[in-house]
């Protein structure tokens, strides 16, 4: 799979859009999780996903106002953590945009953690393989951060809990799509580099990717901007939703969209 996913990048490398920054794109291997470099991409997902709606629906449980920005900023680093974890522990990959300058050093730019959803829950046996991983992501990133009392931490919790109804909406809507397909986690721009195409060029390679392994695509957007964009790359709705917490304002709309493999690409 691995040498598929290079022969593609290579030939985008070797074509820069007239007008586009300096730009190589690349799969990250085990060296770059041993030297950081798996941690500056942490901190450019981290970075975009902070203006993400979900979050501040989940970080307004704080009642300290002063800490509402600062529970927001942990919460996104935490997500981004269990989402890595899970990208490793699936056999999925973080695709990253490097800015080549003119004395050839790079600066991470742009990522993307991704990975594939093959084994669909079908039983109990699937849905405690599914538990087991969880837990281990736990073990791993630890608990999720805590509020200043115990009662906005329990709401908070419940908020959380409430969100596991990505994965259920995910399967609902693919339950008609038996074939194995890709879930797009994440994928985000610096904020000092947005504006560039590094998105679009990002999402370029990782449609290129997953045309070349012949696989589908399933991801989650809340916003119509983005909506517009993901259906210029391919993707079609399947579903639309909203998430519901006891107590809450319900955090909508949520749309589950698909690409199809090998689907037209407009951007």
């Amino acid at each position: 799979m691995m040498d598929r996913i290079k022969v593609v990048l290579d030939e985008l490398n070797q074509s820069k859009p007239q007008g586009q920054m300096n730009m190589r794109l690349r799969v990250l291997e085990d060296d770059d999780y041993k030297s950081g470099v798996s941690d500056q991409a942490s901190t450019v997902l981290a970075d975009a996903f902070h203006s993400y709606g979900a979050f501040d629906w989940l970080a307004e449980v704080e009642p300290d106002p002063d800490k509402v920005d600062t529970m927001k900023k942990r919460l996104v680093k935490y997500a981004v953590a269990v989402g890595e974890c899970l990208l490793r522990s699936s056999g999925g990959f973080t695709l990253v945009a490097e800015r080549v300058d003119n004395d050839g050093s790079t600066s991470l730019v742009g990522a993307l953690h991704s990975w594939p959803e093959t084994d669909r829950k079908s039983g109990f046996l699937d849905s405690l393989k599914s538990a087991f991983r969880d837990i281990r992501v736990l073990f791993r990133v630890g608990l999720p951060p805590a509020t200043s009392t115990w009662k906005s931490t329990r709401l908070l919790l419940n908020r959380m809990s409430a969100c596991f109804i990505f994965e259920t909406k995910r399967e609902e809507a693919m339950i008609g799509h038996p074939e194995p397909y890709w879930y797009l986690c994440k994928i985000g721009v610096s904020s000092n580099a947005q504006g560039c195409g590094i998105g679009r060029r990002i999402m370029q390679a990782y449609t290129r990717i997953t045309d070349a392994l012949d696989i589908d695509i399933y991801l989650e957007t809340e916003t119509e901007q983005l909506m517009k964009f993901y259906e210029k790359c391919g993707f079609n709705v399947l579903i639309e939703y909203k998430v519901e917490c006891k107590g809450s304002a319900p955090l909508e709309p949520i749309w589950g969209m698909r690409r199809i493999k090998h689907a037209l690409n407009q951007t």
